[in-house]
């Protein structure tokens, strides 16, 4: 005879065996790292400047072959072919002391000492003045300086060979004939009525008048290239590319020009000849 328990134990057994559906694992966020600030005191990080390597001669045209220019002289100025053995364009630093102690009751002050150094980046003119740079030596002051001293050798050799061509008197001696003559551009020299004094005064009045115009531009790029009338041919409106290809070129023919103008000058002071003079001597 089967028992309720028995009867009981049956029905729980055949019962279908339902899964719980299992419950999602929830994730926490992970927290962000809280950086703690630095703290105000204590020495200060000093930054590492990092320095600007040298040039070399496969990356730009320098003036030897494998040679190392100086990191001022970058290349960004027309003609500039890494070239300054002294120095002389280097960008001037300052020293910066700190003051002295001027304590009346010490039995002893001490004097500042070196606490930095200063550079100076930018040297363009400031003042409408004969001399506007603050730097005398500086790159863009030189550069002026030769640019200019190149055009003048430039016209001093052209008048130089053409005046000895035409005349067949040597350039040193040019000024001397001149003043043996009666007259120079309708103004008499000597005698009644001379006018030596008055056509020295208008020569040095007019070329002061227009390099006291000149130094009063404060425009860096117009002290040197002021285009307009001295651009007739428009050369300066061209693209950058030919313009900077165009003021590497002047700048070549003039350092060829101040060379040639020393030798034609040393020509003249040791062996008293002129420049035609002396390229005929050449290979005798």
């Amino acid at each position: 005879m089967i028992n309720k328990f028995t009867l009981f134990i049956v029905y729980i057994t055949k019962q279908p065996v339902v899964a719980t559906p299992a419950k999602k694992a929830v994730v926490a966020p992970a927290k962000k790292a809280v950086v703690a600030p630095a703290k105000k005191f204590g020495a200060p990080v000093k930054k590492v400047a990092t320095q600007k390597k040298a040039s070399k001669s496969g990356d730009r045209e320098l003036w030897y072959p494998d040679a190392e220019a100086p990191a001022w002289l970058d290349g960004s100025l027309p003609g500039d072919r890494g070239f300054d053995p002294f120095g002389l364009s280097k960008p001037t630093e300052y020293l910066q002391f700190d003051l002295d102690r001027l304590d009346g009751s010490a039995a002893k002050n001490p004097s500042g000492n070196v606490i930095g150094k200063l550079k100076k980046v930018d040297n363009k003119p400031t003042e409408r003045t004969i001399v506007p740079f603050n730097e005398a030596f500086d790159i863009n002051r030189f550069r002026e300086c030769e640019l200019l001293h190149s055009r003048w050798a430039m016209l001093g050799l052209i008048g130089v060979i053409f005046g000895e061509a035409g005349s067949g008197v040597p350039w040193q001696d040019a000024g001397k004939v001149e003043l043996e003559q009666a007259q120079y551009l309708g103004f008499n020299l000597y005698g009644e009525g001379s006018n030596l004094a008055a056509l020295t005064a208008i020569e040095v009045v007019l070329v002061g008048t227009l390099e006291f115009y000149r130094s009063a531009e404060l425009d860096q790029n117009k002290r040197c290239y002021p285009g307009g009338a001295f651009d007739p041919l428009g050369f300066a409106d061209k693209n950058a590319e030919e313009v900077f290809r165009l003021k590497t070129a002047e700048l070549k023919h003039g350092r060829l020009a101040m060379v040639a103008m020393f030798g034609v000058a040393q020509q003249a002071l040791n062996n008293g000849e002129g420049a035609l003079d002396a390229l005929r001597m050449v290979g005798k």
